[in-house]
This record gives C-alpha cells, sequence and structure tokens, in this order.
C-alpha cells in the first residue's frame, strides 16, 4: 500500500514538473517573439527619422517610442516571471530532496508507542511507515500486561508516550525501562496523529523535539 502511495505522489511531482517546464517554455518563446516585435519596432523607428511627419498627423516616432517602450516592458516582465518559475522549480527539487534526506535518516527504525487511542493506531503507523520505520504499540495496560513493555523495550530505538492517554503506572514503567536499556523516551503533548508526526519529523532532521 505504501508502494502505491508513493507512486502516486511520485507520478504527482512528476506532473506539475512537466507543467512548469511547458510553462516555461510558452514563456520563453513569448520573449523571443517579443523580443523579435521590440527589434522591427527599433529598426522602423530609426527609418522614421528620415521621414518628417507632417505637421497635421500624430508623430508617428513617438507612436513608435511608445509601443518600444510597452513591448520592452512586457519582455522584461515575461523575463521575471521565467526565472521566478525557474526559481520555484529548483527550490522544489532542492525541498523535495531534503525532506526524502531527512526522512531517511529514520529508516529501519523501530518505535515503541506507548497508550494513546486504539482507533489511532493503524494512521500512527502509516505515518511511522512514511518515515521508513517501523511502530510497535502497547495499549498502556488496558488489555496487555504492562509487564510486556519490558520485553519490547530492548529491540526499539525510541519509546514514544502521549502523556494524555497513558496510565501513571505505564509512563513510569516505560520512565524505568528507558533508562535501564539507555533508550530514548520521547513525551508527546497529546494522543493526535500531527504531534507523531511533528516528533518524528523532529526526531529526522536531528533537532530538539517540542
Amino acid at each position: 500500500m505504501q508502494a502505491g502511495k508513493d507512486g502516486q505522489r511520485e507520478a504527482m511531482l512528476r506532473a506539475m514538473v512537466t507543467a512548469r517546464d511547458a510553462r516555461i517554455a510558452s514563456l520563453e518563446k513569448e520573449v523571443a517573439a517579443l523580443k523579435a516585435r521590440l527589434s522591427a519596432a527599433s529598426a522602423n523607428a530609426g527609418e522614421g527619422k528620415a521621414q518628417p511627419a507632417r505637421p497635421a498627423a500624430p508623430d508617428p516616432r513617438q507612436q513608435r517610442t511608445v509601443e518600444v517602450t510597452r513591448v520592452k516592458r512586457r519582455t522584461i516582465e515575461i523575463d521575471r516571471r521565467a526565472a521566478a518559475d525557474r526559481q520555484g522549480q529548483q527550490a522544489g527539487g532542492a525541498d523535495g530532496d531534503g525532506d526524502a534526506s531527512a526522512k531517511a535518516a529514520l529508516e529501519g527504525r523501530n518505535f515503541l508507542y506507548v497508550g494513546g487511542r486504539d482507533c489511532q493506531v493503524a494512521h500512527l503507523r502509516q505515518i511511522a511507515s512514511s518515515f521508513g520505520a517501523n511502530l510497535i504499540h502497547h495499549d498502556g495496560g488496558l488489555r496487555e500486561a504492562v509487564s510486556r513493555i519490558d520485553n519490547v523495550l530492548p529491540s526499539v530505538d525510541c519509546v514514544f508516550c502521549p502523556i494524555d492517554c497513558i496510565s501513571h503506572d505505564a509512563c513510569l514503567r516505560v520512565k524505568t525501562g528507558c533508562k535501564k536499556w539507555e533508550k530514548a523516551f520521547v513525551p508527546l503533548r497529546n494522543g493526535s496523529k500531527s504531534s507523531f508526526e511533528r516528533a518524528l519529523q523532529s526526531l529526522s532532521e536531528g533537532t530538539p523535539i517540542q
């Protein structure tokens, strides 16, 4: 299932890059056409100097100057937009690489999540999987024996506990076990999916977990 989601995201990114490249190509083509018009207008303006304008008619040189100015402004604007699109494309690629690199930092790691809500467990496992990690869940003593935590701790790299959805006994057991086995203990503000995902993101980037 994860492979399918990764494929969909990759296809979406490819479609966005293709659309952006097409837009840049279109803008560059429009710039070339405008530059050609600008060159022709400038040439006409030079030829017009040798032909005096009729007193009663509008000055053609002034009209051509206005047109040249308008074309120049349009050309500058299109150049600016094309450059912005290129920078956006490069930044997007860099961000995507950075995000992938950060998530790769948790590849193959095993985490234990103690407590929380049963309805969230499947979602939490999906989030951990998106970081390349494996999530083991213990309900904190609701149906599973609290002593099982001691059996799982040696095989995990880090333990997460939502402080609003865990019993005092289970939390104490986790803290004692983490100290014994020298495992990282990460208390979460609540049992929400976003809280867990933020913690994994911070962990992958090596920043302090808020």
